[in-house]
């Protein structure tokens, strides 16, 4: 069995890359040949309807979708084919039903999207960026079977952004006290705890909205993925982005359990691999695309504003204490066990 451990905030030296690739290779190589020799035998092909919180503008986040279908093709070839339809069709906090009632059959997410109706999910970004011991602990089994009894969706998939999970940009850098005191930030659930912990007052708000705020005023800043920045052109309105980041952030992929149960073995192992797979590629990929942002930024002018280390210490345990609350105050005692099985296995941040 291969373990492989994500959990380092600091990206890797030019010397120690050569190893990490190497090892990333041998172990990917190893995956695609028992993939191959797993899968069954020719299947007539199957087109699933998938709604995605996410479209190709907000490119790093999308980018894990793309890498999942994309690995839905390698593997299983024209086996499954997906039409994705995206939040212009159903807004972002209203995607769970939809699927869950089968009007469509997959859902690309972020789990605070629908933390309210029972978002277990949400709390895995307050573990380490490690998928697999997410799986050999039981956390994903775990995660699965919640949403097949509770929401009637089987997970397919639970994968990580990258290593680097999410940071806040502001118009203004940091205080003098490192704080963001006294103003306005846009942040879901997940960044409340953060927020409050600098300072300042959280805003919900769709992240297609962002930018048309912090023109307008109505915020001075926003809670994001690490990476983002670029593609959602947010450098034009805020000129900050404070770090160190915080989490880790995750994307799972579901399917109506109606629908799944309607598959074919070949279809379900299809997706199922493919899952496997993005979760093991993502944050090296998602790495190596924050890495490219940062030296855009760079170049655009964004500079960074450093929190000092007894803040970021401060902001690295509101957002876990946040994320573990939220869970528990909306999933109850599931949450609770999910939690033990994090501290259990060592995933928790």
């Amino acid at each position: 069995m291969f373990t492989m451990s994500f959990t380092g905030r600091h990206r890797p030296t030019m010397n120690a890359r050569p190893a990490r690739l190497g090892r990333r290779s041998a172990i990917l190589a190893l995956f695609g040949l028992v993939v191959a020799s797993a899968l069954p035998t020719a299947a007539q092909a199957v087109e699933l309807r998938l709604l995605s919180s996410f479209n190709a503008t907000q490119k790093p986040t999308y980018a894990v979708l793309e890498r999942y279908l994309a690995n839905v093709k390698k593997i299983g070839g024209d086996t499954v084919t997906v039409k994705i339809s995206g939040p212009e069709v159903v807004p972002i906090f209203q995607q769970l039903q939809p699927v869950s009632s089968g009007v469509f059959d997959m859902l690309y997410t972020h789990p605070v999207f629908h933390a309210g109706e029972g978002g277990l999910a949400l709390v895995v970004d307050a573990m380490k960026v490690d998928p697999v011991k997410r799986r050999e602990s039981g956390v994903w089994a775990f995660v699965d079977k919640y949403y097949q009894k509770r929401h009637g969706l089987k997970m397919v998939a639970m994968m990580s952004v990258s290593t680097q999970g999410y940071h806040l940009f502001t118009k203004e850098p940091l205080t003098k006290a490192g704080d963001l005191k006294g103003l306005k930030i846009r942040g879901t659930p997940t960044y409340f705890g953060v927020i409050k912990a600098l300072g300042a007052e959280p805003v919900v708000l769709p992240g297609s909205q962002i930018y048309s705020a912090l023109q307008k005023g109505i915020v001075d800043g926003a809670g994001w993925p690490a990476a983002g920045m670029v593609s959602m052109k947010h450098y034009e309105v805020a000129k900050y982005r404070l770090l160190p980041n915080f989490g880790a952030a995750t994307q799972p992929v579901f399917v109506n359990f109606k629908k799944w149960n309607s598959l074919s073995d070949k279809e379900k192992s299809v997706l199922l691999e493919a899952g496997k797979l993005t979760e093991l590629e993502m944050p090296w990929i998602g790495d190596e695309i924050q890495e490219e942002e940062d030296k855009q930024l760079d170049k655009l002018g964004v500079k960074v504003s450093t929190m000092p280390p007894v803040v970021a210490a401060k902001v690295k345990a509101a957002f876990a204490e946040n994320i573990w609350a939220l869970g528990k105050q909306y999933c109850g005692d599931a949450a609770v066990q999910l939690h033990a099985l994090a501290d259990t296995a060592d995933l928790s941040q």
